[in-house]
């Protein structure tokens, strides 16, 4: 049956009037640097040298507190506060790169490194504003950093 007005399989035209106009879904890459952070834990190293699995209850209540105050930061306020740190793989320690390895993730250019107490520290991979945790580097072993004038 055809209705008067319509053609079988046609929708009916609305006046331009009453059209809602289209909203486009995607307007570009995203300013990461503007951006608030987010966090991934699917890809934590849960085992090798600089695994996600030995926090003391210090350490853990020191880590939570400090990644929820990043995440009310953006990648720039992190970069002034010197509380993140792009390091290039070919920089970091031996046992870092063997990790990366094994892990098949030695493709990966640059690791970030988010200061949580001391000399420990929160490693990361980058995907625009999200940070997928890797490793948790109690004692500073990730990089090793040279004491000046020693």
């Amino acid at each position: 049956m055809v209705k008067r007005g319509i053609k079988k399989g046609k929708q009916p035209v609305l006046p331009r009037n009453l059209r809602t106009p289209k909203i486009p879904h995607w307007l570009g890459s995203p300013n990461i640097e503007t951006q608030h952070l987010a966090w991934r834990f699917s890809n934590a190293d849960l085992a090798g040298p600089f695994h996600c699995c030995d926090f003391s209850l210090i350490d853990f209540r020191n880590m939570w507190d400090r990644l929820r105050a990043f995440e009310g930061m953006n990648y720039n306020a992190l970069k002034r506060a010197k509380s993140l740190h792009e390091i290039p793989v070919s920089q970091m320690s031996k046992d870092a790169k063997e990790r990366l390895k094994s892990l098949e993730l030695d493709d990966i250019e640059t690791m970030y490194s988010f200061h949580i107490d001391g000399p420990c520290r929160m490693w990361c991979m980058k995907h625009q504003n999200i940070f997928s945790i890797l490793w948790w580097d109690r004692d500073h072993g990730v990089y090793i950093v040279r004491k000046r004038h020693t």
